[in-house]
């Protein structure tokens, strides 16, 4: 069988990590990479870049149309790490061609897409695979299968946090971010959409005990707010409810002035699991004794991934568009369940040489809210606002609750 040819779409941004997965699993004798598209504007800006494509006899094209009009039968994975709005019509043409798809996280911006996407998976008898990289780690599937196995006991709660701090360049980069929709394209770019959407997909995954499948959330409640010049928020939290009783839990800001790693706390009856962002677990089991695993080495395979299952030596992808729709569905009601709240003037402060902004206390209260599970406005702090009760049962459409998504308060 030939080995899987791979094509990419983009130059910049998450493309070059594509572009490092795809050139990993080639030196791994699993794939080919014989296809890119760089637009005219990247063709001039990445020159060096596509020169070395060219002389790896990779073919350029400008567009993603051009690309499968003439390429589509010597391509057999399309991978599609662009904008959050391109992510359903690009991932939907590209299955439509025939080609299977590997497109990065988050799969969709909102839910009616990533349910457009799958019937156009579909349809076409393709697969579709999402980079959300911790799934594609052996660390999480340990947790997975401790989860699956009844090791834990019954789940009572998952939860993490993040401190990510980030600012001007990270909001310039292009021209979607920290936006809620580009023209008719939600995006809901924010925290817990982008920067740690994997996070959340991973407690989706890991809150449900069916083997290969995430955990539907059934209600959520959660605030939003944003101290940045941003149409979307650049703070979250949330506590959703599992179709299988689970709590999960997640605090997320921009706006602190520290970096701090995720740590993911997974709660059963019968033991703890303490997991590191970079893959370090420790188990309090309930008798009392204790396990450690470090991090895993290496990095995630994800082209090996896709390659494998063409090639027919694994059975399944790791993670496949259907365990991306429960992180979709999340996001889609945080924002049905919360306006998006301005955090207070003079709590701000802006590096001028980053523009990060720095809201005075925020470390504090999302280590605070992690801690206690409780969302901002549990922990009495005078700018927090509590959302709505959101039911997600049969949730197919965004906006359904909150027709007026995006205006201010």
């Amino acid at each position: 069988m030939n080995l899987p040819a791979f094509a990419i779409v983009g130059m910049g941004g998450f493309a070059r990590t594509h572009l490092s997965y795809v050139r990993r699993a080639e030196e791994a004798g699993l794939v080919r990479h014989v296809a890119q598209v760089a637009i005219p504007a990247d063709q001039e800006r990445y020159a060096a870049e596509v020169g070395d494509l060219k002389a790896r006899s990779v073919e350029v094209y400008a567009s993603l149309r051009e690309m499968l009009a003439a390429a589509r039968d010597r391509i057999d994975v399309t991978c599609i790490p662009t904008g959050i709005p391109l992510h359903r019509p690009m991932a939907v043409a590209a299955l439509e061609a025939g080609t299977h798809v590997l497109v990065e996280k988050p799969a969709a911006g909102c839910i009616q897409d990533i349910d457009a996407m799958l019937r156009a998976r579909d349809a076409s008898g393709r697969l579709c695979a999402v980079g959300y990289q911790h799934l594609y780690r052996p660390d999480t599937q340990r947790i997975k299968a401790w989860v699956c196995e009844g090791r834990l006991g019954k789940l009572r709660r998952i939860r993490s946090f993040g401190c990510w701090p980030r600012g001007r360049a990270y909001y310039t980069r292009n021209g979607w971010a920290g936006r809620l929709a580009v023209e008719d394209a939600w995006a809901l770019d924010s925290p817990h959409n982008n920067a740690l959407a994997h996070a959340v997909n991973a407690m989706c995954y890991l809150s449900c005990a069916r083997p290969g499948e995430s955990a539907v959330p059934a209600s959520i409640q959660a605030e939003l707010y944003r101290a940045n010049p941003i149409e979307s928020a650049d703070t979250a939290a949330f506590r959703a409810t599992t179709d299988e009783g689970v709590e999960v839990f997640f605090a997320v800001s921009h706006c602190t002035d520290q970096t701090i790693q995720p740590i993911t706390l997974i709660e059963g009856e019968q033991g703890r699991v303490e997991w590191a962002y970079q893959g370090d677990l420790k188990v309090r089991w309930s008798d009392g004794s204790e396990q450690t695993f470090e991090k895993p080495d290496g990095s995630p395979r994800v082209a090996e991934d896709v390659a494998e299952v063409l090639l027919g030596r694994r059975a399944s992808l790791s993670c496949p568009l259907d365990l991306a729709r429960a992180q979709t569905l999340c996001i889609c009601g945080t924002f049905e369940s919360s306006a998006i709240h301005d955090l207070p003037p003079d709590l701000r402060s802006e590096d001028p040489a980053t523009g990060v902004i720095a809201v005075r206390g925020m470390t504090e209260a999302v280590l605070q809210a992690h801690e206690k599970a409780a969302l901002f406005s549990e922990l009495g702090l005078p700018w927090a606002k509590r959302g709505e009760q959101i039911s997600l049962k049969d949730y197919r459409y965004f906006p359904t609750f909150r027709r007026d998504v995006g205006r201010k308060d």
